[in-house]
């Protein structure tokens, strides 16, 4: 039996996307990029068609062509993801509490708890928040040492400019039998290359514990960061990514066949802060879809996932459904660094993120199509056999194409009686449930040797930086 599936497609014309070229092309020739860091000036402009005055690096169009042309190889290789996967968020400061339900400042104890959580879903990625109840100067030795002995896989991106704390964060996964990745985020807008991590990449290209990765997808936000109108918007994107790579790849930091990473926001000066709840936000992500494909080969797929809802509230349950339904549709499938993610990215909700697995499940299932098949004949034969009984419950298609059909332990559909009997629920405590079911029957049991050198490599640390060894975190503390 057949399928009817779905989908959206984008809105930029040819003409669109040659105007946001010309207009790329323009703005790297005649603007460039600011560039303070001396070392990597000279590095990017030894070869030919990049050229460094009054502080910034400008590209000759040619220059920038070729480019475009290596990345749309490379994205034209790509085969894109099949299914939705929704994965957890960017490290919060603060966390809704699962008893009071009120938001508070996540501590290590939050911090252990939230991993198993996330990590009951998700096999990578960040934890889902930080220590408060941590020293500064080790919070992020200590929140990867966790990582490293709760979990099999989160951890590794965390974020630290202390050049000691990132040499002590290679000892620290070479006590476990890995190397750290130092991702530098050196694109920041407006086309600016920020001398920190270009520095830092300079301090530890060599190192032998730590490998360094450009994060090469700088995130201008339109009205702040950014121009506010769409175009404008795009193109300085489009500008900011393209010089980020061919940064990247004169200082030695690309790979081959790697992908043109690109994003936008708009932001909202009203408020300011980063839009994402503005219907704007959703559709103009289709729209750099269609720049994607033309700059860099493919259409692009995955995408973050965010919402300026403070609770597990009706904005949020919008916020999420628009834009994994939408984007679903329009062909994402990887929504990164946002589950359970609130505020931007300031408080994580446990409830929240169950919530978003649900509605990346719903989106996939709509995704997956409805079933579809039977001859004139035969699809009269079934409605004239259930006329005579005045309903089809127990008509044998209805047996048949039930379990089809979407069901799910948070969205239900009962009657208010029975709503009321079940003790009148609602679906953030439902949520709840499954969050400490999930934290309840997480198991991990890191190698005994390896939990001794971790503990080893983070006293060694503190006495180092001068820290007091954090003691373990209680639950519930």
């Amino acid at each position: 039996m057949e399928r009817i599936e779905f989908s959206l497609s984008g809105g930029l014309g040819t003409d669109h996307i040659q105007t946001i070229h010309d207009a790329v092309l323009r703005i790297l020739a005649e603007v460039g990029i600011a560039c303070q860091h001396r070392p990597t000036a000279d590095a990017v402009s030894a070869e030919e068609g990049v050229s460094y005055s009054n502080g910034r690096l400008k590209f000759k169009p040619e220059v920038v062509e070729a480019e475009i042309e290596t990345l749309r190889a490379a994205g034209r290789k790509r085969k894109p993801d099949e299914r939705i996967r929704v994965t957890g968020p960017w490290t919060c400061f603060n966390v809704i509490d699962m008893q009071t339900n009120e938001v508070r400042a996540s501590t290590s104890a939050d911090a252990i708890e939230m991993m198993k959580l996330v990590a009951s879903f998700n096999d990578e990625g960040p934890p889902p928040v930080y220590p408060n109840d941590v020293d500064d100067r080790v919070q992020v030795l200590w929140l990867e040492k966790a990582c490293l002995e709760t979990t099999p896989g989160l951890g590794g991106a965390m974020v630290t400019h202390e050049p000691e704390a990132i040499r002590w964060l290679g000892e620290l996964h070479a006590a476990a039998g890995r190397r750290y990745e130092l991702a530098l985020q050196f694109v920041i807008s407006p086309l600016t290359l920020d001398y920190v991590a270009l520095d830092l990449f300079w301090k530890f290209k060599d190192d032998p514990l730590v490998d360094v990765r450009a994060s090469i997808c700088p995130i201008p936000t339109g009205g702040m960061t950014a121009p506010l109108t769409a175009p404008g918007l795009l193109a300085q994107s489009l500008a900011e990514s393209l010089a980020g790579w061919i940064v990247a790849d004169r200082l030695g930091l690309t790979y081959p066949d790697q992908l043109l990473p690109i994003r936008v926001d708009f932001g909202d000066m009203r408020d300011l802060t980063v839009a994402y709840s503005l219907p704007e936000n959703v559709m103009i992500q289709v729209l750099l879809q269609d720049l994607g494909e033309h700059f860099a080969g493919y259409r692009l797929d995955w995408i973050y996932l965010d919402t300026n809802a403070k609770r597990a509230d009706a904005l949020a349950a919008v916020d999420r459904t628009a834009y994994l339904l939408m984007l679903g549709l329009a062909g994402f499938r990887h929504f990164f660094m946002g589950a359970g993610q609130l505020s931007m990215d300031e408080v994580f909700s446990p409830a929240q993120f169950i919530i978003d697995m649900e509605i990346g499940r719903y989106v996939q299932h709509i995704l997956d199509g409805m079933k579809w098949g039977g001859t004139a004949e035969e699809i009269a034969k079934v409605v004239a056999e259930g006329v005579p009984e005045g309903n089809f419950l127990t008509h044998p298609t209805t047996l048949e194409s039930l379990p089809d059909f979407f069901d799910s332990p948070l969205f239900r559909r009962d009657n208010v009686g029975r709503w009321r009997s079940a003790g009148a629920r609602t679906v953030e405590q439902l949520a709840l449930d499954r969050a400490r079911e999930a934290i309840e029957s997480y198991e991990y049991q890191i190698d005994a040797a390896v939990q001794k050198a971790l503990d080893s490599t983070l006293w060694n640390a503190c006495k180092s930086l001068g820290v007091e060894m954090p003691s373990p975190p209680t639950p519930g503390d």
